[in-house]
């Protein structure tokens, strides 16, 4: 069982990661600053000793995160701020969903645990996370209700998989 000082460790380290992601085009470093993100989160994983117990969840987030965010963004549902990109997605959001995949586990365990909050929990989560990236400005939901069902489908799809690899690969194999 993990402390709970421990858990706010990754929990501040997941929200200074998420804010340098989607804020990196706000920042006077624009192109470094979702690698730092990365760095601070990597760092974590390999200290906690947990980074290759995390690949599986790593690989899966990023394969459904630039699917998932290329098909909302050919769908013309979600448009993003030019910015460096893989298939449309920008470069700050796959970092932020490699950084979502390393820290999952730690923060977001709870959810993982049952089918049906991780559904739920991830669908209404992406919803809100995406919807703070536009009132950021650095993105931009085309149809809101639309869009908003759009997110929340990936991110249903995200907690199905997620929950899949967490019961194939049980905590107390991870730790």
């Amino acid at each position: 069982m993990r402390s709970k000082f421990s858990f706010i460790i990754d929990l501040v380290i997941f929200q200074i990661a998420w804010f340098l992601c989607v804020l990196a085009t706000k920042t006077p470093f624009p192109e470094i600053s979702p690698f730092i993100a990365l760095a601070i989160v990597l760092l974590r994983s390999l200290q906690a000793k947990r980074f290759l117990l995390e690949i599986p969840f790593l690989t899966s987030s990023l394969i459904i995160g630039i699917i998932g965010d290329t098909t909302l963004i050919y769908l013309k549902l979600l448009q993003f701020q030019p910015y460096p990109n893989i298939f449309g997605s920008p470069l700050w959001m796959i970092m932020l969903w490699a950084c979502f995949g390393i820290m999952l586990r730690p923060v977001f365990n709870w959810f993982l645990d049952h089918f049906w909050r991780s559904i739920l929990g991830f669908s209404i989560g992406g919803v809100v996370a995406y919807w703070s990236g536009q009132k950021f400005g650095v993105l931009e939901f085309s149809n809101s209700w639309i869009t908003a069902l759009g997110i929340a489908t990936e991110w249903a799809i995200a907690g199905i998989v997620l929950h899949f690899l967490h019961v194939k690969f049980p905590e107390s194999v991870q730790r």
